[in-house]
């Protein structure tokens, strides 16, 4: 398996701004979050079907861990306020890096709320602002120089988010196709993720994410540790 990049593209293709209720989109209200999706990942490098499962703090910590179709541990990784340490389980290799430097490798800024925000699928920020009186469900976000950021909204919730870089190299899409209705918290029942990269086809990549669990209560741990035998190795800029 190849380096997990699209870890590392996912958590920079965000922006370093608070979000907060607004006139235009409905907010979800949390404080954890335990869920667990069914995963389809389609890339250049072949297909992988299997699981993922988040545990989220809000504004605190996110802890995540893939495996394969047969319950196999592929990556795991916790994401803190200002680092992002990520272990690829598969070939025994272990990537640690402050956010501050992927905000600096990709030429965007990366924050923990944005990525909480965009897993239980709020918008990331609040500077929305109508672009288009023949569209009114389409904003964009106002966050310049770093990125472009648009957003649809359908009944007064995000269907679709969408990124692009400061060159318009890398592009991300999100696709929240229908919410738990039955759940204290509004959940995506089922996601897309599809990052496009123009520099480099093999790079690109689309998750298909099917919710099978979520629950809401504390969590009391998040265990996570580097085994001695992993190679460490450190992501450069391009």
């Amino acid at each position: 398996m190849k380096k997990p990049l699209f870890i590392f593209t996912i958590i920079s293709l965000l922006m370093n701004q608070s979000f907060a209720q607004t006139n235009v989109v409905e907010i979800i209200q949390w404080k954890y979050c335990t869920a667990k999706y069914d995963c389809d990942i389609q890339s250049p490098q072949g297909d992988l079907s299997g699981n993922v499962t988040f545990r989220m703090q809000k504004d605190s910590i996110v802890w995540f861990s893939v495996s394969a179709i047969m319950g196999i541990q592929i990556l795991k990784g916790i994401i803190t306020k200002d680092s992002a340490h990520v272990l690829d389980v598969y070939n025994q290799k272990y990537y640690p890096l402050s956010l501050s430097d992927l905000s600096s490798m990709q030429e965007l800024p990366a924050d923990l709320s944005a990525i909480q925000a965009l897993i239980v699928g709020n918008s990331p920020t609040n500077s929305l602002i109508q672009y288009d009186s023949t569209k009114p469900n389409e904003f964009i976000g106002a966050t310049p120089p770093y990125l472009s950021y648009g957003l649809t909204i359908d009944n007064n919730m995000v269907s679709t988010s969408r990124f692009s870089d400061k060159g318009k190299m890398k592009r991300l899409k999100i696709s929240y196709l229908d919410r738990l209705t039955d759940k204290e918290v509004k959940l995506p029942n089922q996601m897309e993720w599809e990052i496009q990269d123009m520099k480099s086809d093999l790079n690109s990549l689309r998750l298909k994410l099917s919710l099978k669990t979520a629950r809401f209560d504390s969590i009391p741990s998040y265990p996570f540790s580097v085994p001695n035998d992993y190679e460490r190795v450190s992501i450069q800029k391009n």
